[in-house]
């Protein structure tokens, strides 16, 4: 997560919950220690704010490790049973879309929409234009805000943003010159981890170019529209038009 959408992510679920209660499930966490040491911002920015309040934070991931409480696949029918149970206010859904395949990417909005309390609040985040980061797959789904509010056709829409980010300069420039001849070194090798190899050299697309973060937030209604749905056409469309070198 960028830093600058940490800290958007913050202030909007700060906003959302200034009544001090409620329940924040966090889909997609990541273990403790990938938020607090190594995405640092992600815990200071969004979580912290909460640790004196009656805000309740939950964390759901596939991985069952430290700093995860609910582990499991959201689309798992137990699992969906287990959030249901908790009734959150506020879900976030962040950088785990591009992550998925597109027959479970298509699945995704009816299982929120299955777990989401009466008048809950989702805040989505997908990259935008951002380079290839697979965990453990990247699908290169980089949709706008206008195509993620296409998926929830029966929400309300709180608000829509790009999110604008730094390029891949200032991070090149900060590493030391070990490690800059080690990454050169590195790039001479692409039979080596193929795949590292690619998400390395990608990144030089955007050593002059701004990273760029799709938001939404979406309000569920009182009675939801049963057919909350992703249509095929609406997560197909990158596939033929949007290639891995086809930058915005």
């Amino acid at each position: 997560m960028r830093i600058e959408e940490a800290k958007y992510v913050g202030e909007l679920a700060s906003k959302l919950t200034k009544s001090g209660k409620g329940l924040v499930l966090n889909m997609g966490s990541g273990t403790g220690h990938f938020r607090k040491i190594e995405q640092p911002h992600i815990h200071d920015e969004i979580f912290a704010p909460f640790e004196n309040t009656n805000v309740q934070v939950i964390h759901s991931d596939l991985k069952d490790q430290e700093g995860v409480d609910i582990s499991g696949d959201i689309f798992d029918p137990d699992v969906q049973r287990q959030v249901q149970y908790l009734r959150p206010s506020l879900v976030l859904v962040c950088n785990l879309m591009e992550h998925l395949q597109e027959d479970m990417r298509g699945r995704l909005p009816a299982a929120l929409d299955s777990i989401i309390d009466a008048c809950g609040v989702v805040i989505i985040t997908v990259p935008y234009s951002y380079p290839l980061h697979f965990d453990p797959i990247d699908t290169y789904y980089r949709p706008s805000p206008e195509d993620l509010c296409l998926l929830f056709p029966s929400y309300e829409l709180i608000d829509k943003k790009v999110i604008v980010s730094s390029t891949f300069f200032p991070e090149l420039r900060q590493l030391s010159l070990r490690a800059k001849l080690k990454l050169a070194a590195r790039i001479l090798v692409p039979y080596y981890r193929p795949r590292t190899w690619l998400c390395i050299v990608h990144n030089f697309f955007w050593l002059f170019r701004p990273y760029k973060v799709s938001c939404v937030t979406l309000k569920k209604p009182e009675e939801s529209d049963d057919q909350v749905r992703c249509l095929g056409k609406n997560l197909q469309y990158k596939s033929s038009r949007n290639k891995i070198f086809n930058i915005r």
